[in-house]
């Protein structure tokens, strides 16, 4: 008697096979069809292997890469800020609080920093440590006597960093949102946190500043 159970497992075997194949050949199809989610995804792995790299950063290094990253956000930020005021019935009262400003917003998630505007009626701002309250108030000393300013980077405890730039009189900024002021200081403070400072810089950059 021939022996049709063999052939017919023989046969499924086959067809499993088969079909096993033809999804295969569809799924690499369907990806080919689909570089930018391909482009998406090598992004987002070269972003998680470069903050899973081992990377020895000093303390000076950190403040170096603080006062280079402080001084882009704010040049920018400036400049966001400054084409936001400009447009018709823009709401002033809200661009002093930086609120509704996606540019800022986007510069925030990108540099992982808080960003905010310092006038004078923060000297009684509770959220503000007493270092920075001294730093101000240096400031403020400097404005009403007319004195040079220049940017500054206080160390709050081991893991936070605060970058002040000074902003000038002149500036829109100064005049829209600290004009009753007598001093009309404006501030700029950008909060860095180190681990995200590290986190985020490129291993490869370390090696340039060290030469």
């Amino acid at each position: 008697m021939p022996r049709i159970t063999c052939n017919f497992e023989v046969k499924i075997t086959v067809s499993n096979r088969l079909i096993h194949y033809s999804i295969l050949i569809i799924g690499l199809f369907f990806a080919s069809c689909n570089p930018e989610r391909r482009v998406e995804g090598s992004k987002e792995a070269v972003e998680r292997m470069k903050s899973m790299q081992i990377k020895r950063v000093t303390s000076p290094q950190v403040v170096t890469i603080v006062d280079d990253w402080g001084e882009r956000i704010v040049k920018q930020a400036q400049l966001d800020w400054e084409a936001q005021a400009k447009k018709p019935n823009a709401n002033l009262s809200a661009l002093c609080q930086l609120q509704g400003i996606a540019e800022i917003d986007s510069l925030e998630q990108l540099y992982g920093v808080q960003i905010l505007l310092l006038g004078t009626k923060d000297m009684k701002n509770g959220q503000l440590s007493v270092k920075e309250k001294e730093v101000l108030d240096a400031y403020l000393y400097n404005a009403e006597n007319k004195l040079p300013q220049s940017t500054n980077i206080q160390k709050l405890g081991d893991s936070v960093l605060i970058y002040n730039a000074p902003i000038a009189v002149q500036n829109m900024i100064c005049q829209k949102c600290f004009g009753d002021d007598a001093s009309k200081l404006g501030l700029w403070r950008v909060k860095f946190l180190k681990n995200e400072v590290i986190r985020k810089v490129d291993g490869k950059s370390l090696v340039k500043n060290k030469k």
